[in-house]
This record gives structure tokens, C-alpha cells and sequence, in this order.
């Protein structure tokens, strides 16, 4: 997600809000309605000393995201309200004491029906599932790409997929769209790269289908445009598959790539990290960039997002951000499935309904162990959209 700077007089609005309706929660004590805790670092703690806020009429980069997430479920939980839905929705600072353990065995959390959480980290989910998975609570990970090798843990749903399925989903992609490209496969020395490699390989081996054909260079963070071109044809459609987390990498790709056009016509498929790397400049232009995601928004229904957004600027004077929507849509949407469905079994058996359905579908799949396919480990999204881009402006999305 890209980060904006906030106008002051947003940004003290929106810290009045959060303190505001952070007391509001605290003071709602739920009779008969169930309790579902949205787990959230807002870092509260680091934005205050002694009762004094630090950062003058801004915003710090690193609470921002959380903040917008906020603002998504206060709006779904507006929603929720006008609807009628009997629920006590609780937002939970996951920072406010010194250890995540004290703050999932509060009163308030244990008593959910429902958990949605922001993890920062590998550690963050193994105690978030851990205790969803003692208490059998569903515990929605929201953003967290990734599995944190949980095992055993019916309760989690991962929202945002992995990035070995998302490698799969590409190979796929590539074989529904370009399996008759001069196909290029580029990485580059680093942590990730190889583990990307070897998924995308496992994915071509496991595929139905004919298996594509590419050829594979190693380059440094400093090749030249000369090693690009020997590498494209300029007779047919140049697919360059590039399997690095790394944004500068694939910015000096699309670069170059840019300067040999119009004899070689090149197109780009990057990470899903990729959407938050600047590809509008005129250095990159003309050449055609696909990521994977699990998440669009407007795209997918675009009255409810013009609705939304009217809603945000009122009251932000600003559009909302992918958080933001986020926010908006998990908690809604998970919250009225928990209605439908009070009890995991019937939870399981309907998280993937589109009754409730904002702008994305989701295919939550159950993670088994391979000796055993009925031990569940935990249950994936494995919903993926192809967002087709060039100089920044979305073409098609598959």
C-alpha cells in the first residue's frame, strides 16, 4: 500500500476518533451478543509520553496503515449497526501491554465468537492461532502473507495467500495466457529468490497441460541493458517472469526493457508486492506489468466502492485507502457470516459464500498434511487476480 501525507487537520481528526471510539469499545460491556475482537497494532504506546502526543498534527509512517485499517472497521461496524446486526465489535491494540499473551487472555478476547487480526509477524500468528485454536475461535488473518509453518490449526484462515500459491496461480496464468511467448525467466541472488525458484519449478512439475519452455538467467542488481536484449526476440511477444521481491531490481528490468521498444515488445510479470513499486515515470513506458493479488476493490463493485469512498471523503476529506477497504470489507463480511453461522463447523462450511460478498471472492481451501488428508492445518485463500498494468494505469485484471 502506498503511503500519503495527511493534511493536520485529518490527522487530529482521526487521532480524536481513534481515542474516542477506542473508550466507546471499552465501555460497551456485550449482554447477549457476540463478541468479535479485531486484533490491531495501533502503537498507541509509541505515539504518546506521558499522555503527550509526539508527532504534532501527523501521523507516523509506521501507524498509518493500522489507523486506515481502523477506519475500515468503524465503518463496517456503522454499517453493521444501521442494519440491524447484533454484534459487539471490539478493536483490541495488540501493543497495549508488554506481551501479545496478555492481550489475547483479556476478558474481552476470550470471550469472542470471532477474531480478525493484523500480524506484523511469523511470531505475532503462531500465538494469535495457538490461542485461537485453544479456545476454537476462527481467527481471520488478514493481511499476514504468510503460514508461519502453523500446524494443526483448523481455526486460521489465511486471507492473503502465499507466496508459493501465488507462484502456482503465475504458472498458471502463463499457461492460459502466454504459453506461446518468448518466455524469460529472471531472478537474482538473495533470501527469497531461491524459494521462489523452487515454486514456481514445483508448480510446473504438479500443473496439468503442457509445460512451458523458458529460459533462465541469474543477473546482479547492476546488469546492463545489453544482457536484457540478448535474451528477447524481437519476432515475437517477450513474457519475462521475474522472481524477486526486490522493487529496484524490477524497476531497472522495466527500464531497460522500455528502452529497447519498439523492436522488442516486452511484457513484465512481478510478485505481489510489485503493486506498491512506482512504475508511472517516463522511464518505464510502454511496457506492460501483471502481479498477482488476492485483494481489488472497486473493480469489484464499483457502486458499493463509489459509496464507500463518498462516505470516507465526508468524513476524511480523502479516498480510502487499499487498508482502508480492507478493513471495511473483513470485518463486514466475516461478521455477518459469524451471524449466519455461530459455530465453527457451520463457519467452515459457508466462509466461502458470497452472500455477503463486497468486491472480492474468496476460495478459502483446507491445508492438509500430506500422510493424512483429514488433518486440517489451516484453510487458504487461494483466490488470485491478475492485475495487468502499463504506466501505472490498470488495463485488465483476470
Amino acid at each position: 500500500m502506498k503511503h500519503r501525507i495527511l493534511h493536520p487537520l485529518f490527522a487530529v481528526w482521526l487521532i480524536a476518533l481513534l481515542l474516542s471510539a477506542t473508550a466507546a469499545f471499552a465501555q460497551q460491556q456485550p449482554v447477549d451478543k457476540p463478541v468479535v475482537s479485531v486484533l490491531l497494532p495501533l502503537h498507541l504506546d509509541s505515539m504518546y509520553h506521558a499522555d503527550k502526543y509526539k508527532f504534532g498534527n501527523s501521523i507516523p509512517r509506521f501507524a498509518l496503515p493500522y489507523l486506515e485499517f481502523y477506519n475500515g472497521v468503524l465503518m463496517a461496524a456503522d454499517s453493521l449497526s444501521k442494519e440491524g446486526a447484533q454484534v459487539h465489535i471490539e478493536v483490541v491494540d495488540t501493543r497495549q501491554f508488554s506481551s501479545l499473551g496478555t492481550t489475547l487472555y483479556s476478558p474481552t478476547v476470550k470471550q469472542s465468537k470471532l477474531l480478525i487480526a493484523v500480524a506484523q509477524n511469523s511470531n505475532e500468528l503462531k500465538q494469535m492461532a495457538a490461542f485461537a485454536n485453544s479456545m476454537h475461535i476462527p481467527l481471520i488473518s488478514a493481511t499476514y502473507p504468510n503460514d508461519a509453518g502453523i500446524k494443526n490449526t483448523p481455526e486460521l484462515y489465511l486471507l492473503n495467500t502465499t507466496l508459493k500459491t501465488h507462484c502456482a496461480g503465475i504458472y498458471q496464468y502463463l499457461q492460459r495466457n502466454h504459453s506461446s511467448d518468448n518466455l524469460v525467466f529472471v531472478t537474482r541472488k538473495g533470501t527469497v529468490e531461491p524459494y521462489l525458484k523452487s515454486w514456481l519449478e514445483e508448480a510446473a512439475t504438479a500443473a496439468n497441460g503442457n509445460r512451458l519452455r523458458w529460459k533462465t538467467v541469474l543477473l546482479s542488481d547492476s546488469f546492463q541493458v545489453a544482457q536484457v536484449k540478448a535474451l528477447l526476440d524481437s519476432n515475437k511477444n517477450n513474457t519475462l517472469i521475474t522472481a524477486t521481491m526486490d522493487g529496484a531490481f524490477g524497476q531497472r528490468l522495466v527500464k531497460q526493457l522500455s528502452s529497447l521498444q519498439p523492436k522488442y515488445k516486452s511484457h513484465v510479470v512481478g510478485m505481489p508486492n510489485w503493486d506498491d513499486v512506482d512504475f508511472k515515470r517516463a522511464e518505464y513506458k510502454g511496457v506492460e506489468i501483471t502481479f498477482s493479488s488476492p485483494f481489488i476493490s472497486s473493480a469489484g463493485n464499483i457502486d458499493v466502492y463509489h459509496s464507500l469512498s463518498k462516505t470516507y471523503a465526508q468524513k476524511q476529506n480523502s479516498k480510502p485507502s487499499d487498508m482502508a477497504v480492507k478493513g471495511f470489507e473483513i470485518t463486514y463480511r466475516f461478521v455477518q457470516n459469524l451471524l449466519a453461522n455461530p459455530t465453527l463447523e457451520a463457519f467452515a462450511d459457508h466462509v466461502n459464500d458470497r452472500t455477503y460478498k463486497i468486491f472480492n471472492d474468496f476460495d478459502f481451501v483446507p491445508v492438509t498434511d500430506a500422510a493424512d488428508n483429514s488433518r486440517i492445518h489451516y484453510f487458504e485463500n487461494r483466490k488470485l487476480y491478475f492485475i495487468r498494468k502499463m504506466d501505472g494505469v490498470v488495463k485488465g485484471i483476470y
